[in-house]
């Protein structure tokens, strides 16, 4: 089918003619992938609408994200569609995070340091029926401003947080209007705690509780975290889930 043999008045059709136009593009691409910036321009497209497009086709097993970079590419048709087979990170923690969402019936997400941002590898979606998606599979953000960056800027030493803080100053406002003082708050109540807690600041009404797990040198290696709107998550809960994380966590060190 032809793209522009779909309507152009309506709002459904203009939508699947761009989310196609979006998926040509990446198809004939090399599988190195396009940055949203070379979409957008290949495209006509807006960054954001891009951004959005992207999230839909990924979540549908037809594009995905390159792995250490900031560029995407289309699944080849033959190709199994799941990530799990992309990036020993996600192999290794799947399962934890299939059981995690049975067992809270909520979002869990896999969350993993590139230099001063955070990066979501995988989304695994509970039971419950209100979820909150708060990230997709190659999104990145400021280091800190979720709840699973949180749980892995809280175990850096305090140079790191201090630097990565600082470089992004500049972007936490759009973020709840976080700031720095309030980000090196939650850095200290996370190493107090334990776990991290977010709330508010990356989608307005959802909470998350994230926990690392770090390497032989020390190194936050990766971080689970589950998410859920504000209600279900009182004190008592947060701690539970925290707990739930933790020992799943334990055994992914002892598969690594």
């Amino acid at each position: 089918m032809d793209i522009s043999d779909l309507s152009q008045g309506d709002a459904g059709p203009r939508t699947l003619r761009r989310g196609l136009s979006v998926l040509r593009t990446l198809q004939e691409s090399p599988q190195s992938g396009l940055s949203i910036t070379a979409l957008a321009r290949a495209t006509g497209l807006q960054r954001p609408t891009v951004y959005r497009l992207l999230a839909a086709l990924m979540e549908s097993g037809f594009a995905r994200s390159v792995t250490g970079t900031k560029r995407y590419a289309a699944v080849p048709a033959q190709a199994p569609a799941p990530a799990v087979e992309q990036d020993p990170r996600i192999q290794i923690a799947y399962p934890a995070l299939r059981k995690l969402a049975e067992a809270t019936g909520d979002a869990v997400f896999l969350v993993v340091r590139e230099d001063h941002e955070s990066v979501s590898l995988w989304r695994e979606i509970g039971p419950y029926p209100v979820q909150i998606l708060a990230t997709y599979a190659g999104k990145r953000q400021p280091l800190g401003v979720g709840s699973g960056g949180m749980a892995l800027l809280a175990r850096l030493d305090d140079a790191e947080v201090d630097d990565i803080i600082h470089r992004n100053s500049e972007r936490l406002e759009q973020y709840g209007g976080m700031s720095t003082r309030e980000m090196r708050q939650l850095v200290a109540n996370t190493r107090t705690r334990g776990y991290s807690v977010v709330g508010n600041y990356a989608v307005r009404g959802a909470l998350g509780v994230g926990c690392a797990l770090c390497d032989n040198a020390g190194k936050p290696y990766l971080a689970i975290s589950v998410t859920a709107i504000t209600d279900r998550m009182p004190a008592t809960r947060q701690r539970e889930i925290a707990a739930l994380i933790q020992e799943e966590l334990k055994l992914i060190a002892q598969a690594m």
